[in-house]
């Protein structure tokens, strides 16, 4: 009797894993682009304050790896630090009050060593909210000097429509739009008299900023060279607090989606470019269970096509020096030792799929799965599918044209979505010197552009197709 049930019951399992998988179709049967993903799209945003704290250095080798791991790049410095960090040629003699820092020449030509042996560009942050536009234009002069080339750009504060918040408390309640124009104008008219020709960037509003983005790129379009602005899908301190579910669903790709539609439509009408130059999965740092487990690696790799897909030249994703939160790269200061998170090798996956011209991709699912598409300068399409069920496999078929007959999978995987450590994309995982190898990718043959693949719950595959 117990065998019996024994056997009835892994029958009914079998079933209900058969019943748990969902069946997709994945269309690209058109290879006519939709765009373009810049060279340097990529990118990772600091607080300024990690420049002060002798980590980016070009003998710093693991980090200068872990940059050079993910191709060309941008890297941003700014963050609720920006406004905290003073500038001074000299080190200063006392120690700064706390929670203060205090960024030197010294500390510059480290940084800008670092950005060359990586060869990324620099969108650099100054103080806006100090109001001494006369001694930041000192910190650009000196960073023009030593940094020439590798600098996209200054960007001019950071979060101005939240001085007055209460976890700020830069500027008086009632802080709005007409006082910080007029505390812009004054800082760029005396940025450009000091150091005329820099490209000047902002106003890095946070994603309910748009009340300031929106008259801020109209009203300083002559004068912008980029426009930035910040968002997260979530936040570390909504309840109730996220979830890996909450964070893969359709909500939150909607909102991504609005968000991006919404300030490139903005920035287009300003004839500015626009970037997202901080973002992340959860505002205040990240949820601990959710932006630093495997489920942020399968919400990252979907949310940066997205991004581009919606008009952005690039997307930085805020990193944090720690142990905890959504950093993709962590540090602990105690065995002085840098990792990666699972949120790194979404990265890695958009390095080797997000280049050349984005394809219209049309996914038809029975579960949560989406899919984007590129056509590389090789001529080979690269077809990115992403299972973001938590307990569906799926099984998919890509639809594309009938002259491509065979390609590689490189799967993006980990054993459950809560996995933190065992991560890996093409089945390399990142090692403790900061480099990287993809080691496997399978093969696959196709049948008049017909492509069939199974993809795991929670998991993404790059579908790459020879051109015939």
């Amino acid at each position: 009797m117990k065998l019996r049930s024994a056997i009835l019951a892994l029958t009914l399992s079998g079933i209900s894993a058969w019943a748990a998988e969902s069946t997709t179709t994945v269309s690209v049967l058109s290879e006519k682009a939709i765009g373009v993903i810049p060279a340097n799209f990529i990118g990772l945003s600091y607080e300024k304050s990690a420049v002060t704290e002798n980590h980016f250095r070009p003998d710093n080798l693991v980090l200068v790896n872990l940059h050079k791991n993910l191709g060309s790049g941008v890297l941003r410095f700014g963050g609720n630090k920006v406004e905290l960090t003073q500038w001074s040629r000299e080190t200063p003699k006392e120690k700064p009050a706390k929670g203060i820092f205090v960024a030197t020449t010294s500390d510059m030509d480290k940084f800008y060593g670092f950005i060359k042996s990586i060869d990324w560009k620099v969108i650099h942050a100054v103080n806006l909210s100090s109001n001494k536009p006369e001694i930041f234009s000192d910190e650009i002069n000196y960073a023009v000097k030593i940094g020439g080339n590798s600098i996209m750009g200054f960007e001019i504060g950071n979060e101005p429509d939240h001085y007055d918040k209460d976890t700020k408390k830069l500027r008086e309640k009632g802080y709005a739009y007409p006082q910080y124009k007029s505390e812009l104008e004054k800082a760029q008219s005396v940025i450009l008299k000091q150091n005329p020709g820099v490209n000047l960037i902002g106003p890095a509003t946070t994603s309910g900023g748009f009340k300031f983005f929106e008259p801020c790129v109209s009203d300083f379009k002559n004068k912008l060279f980029l426009s930035t602005s910040h968002f997260y899908p979530t936040s570390a301190i909504s309840t109730p607090p996220p979830t890996c579910e909450s964070l893969l669903s359709d909500k939150s790709k909607k909102r991504t989606i609005d968000m991006a539609d919404k300030h490139f439509a903005a920035a287009k009408k300003a004839g500015v470019p626009w970037r997202l130059a901080e973002c992340n999965s959860a505002s205040m740092g990240g949820t601990n269970g959710v932006s630093d487990v495997f489920a942020a690696a399968v919400w990252g790799s979907d949310f940066l096509f997205d991004i581009a897909e919606h008009g952005a030249t690039g997307v930085n994703l805020h990193t944090i020096f720690g142990l905890n939160g959504y950093t993709a790269i962590s540090y602990d200061k105690d065995k002085k030792v840098y990792a990666v998170r699972p949120l790194y090798y979404s990265l890695l996956l958009f390095k080797d799929a997000g280049h050349g011209k984005l394809i219209e991709a049309d996914t038809k699912s029975t579960g949560n799965v989406v899919s984007h598409a590129t056509l590389g300068t090789d001529g080979k399409l690269r077809v990115i599918v992403i299972n973001k069920d938590l307990d569906k496999a799926t099984k998919a078929a890509v639809l594309t044209d009938s002259k491509r007959t065979h390609g590689t999978i490189t799967r993006l995987s980990a054993n459950s979505p809560t996995e933190q450590m065992a991560v890996s994309y093409g089945e390399g995982t990142v090692n403790k010197d900061g480099t990287w190898k993809l080691e496997k990718r399978e093969d696959i043959k196709g049948s008049a552009g017909r492509f069939e693949i199974t993809l795991p719950a929670c998991s993404a595959a790059v579908l790459t197709l020879e051109a015939n």
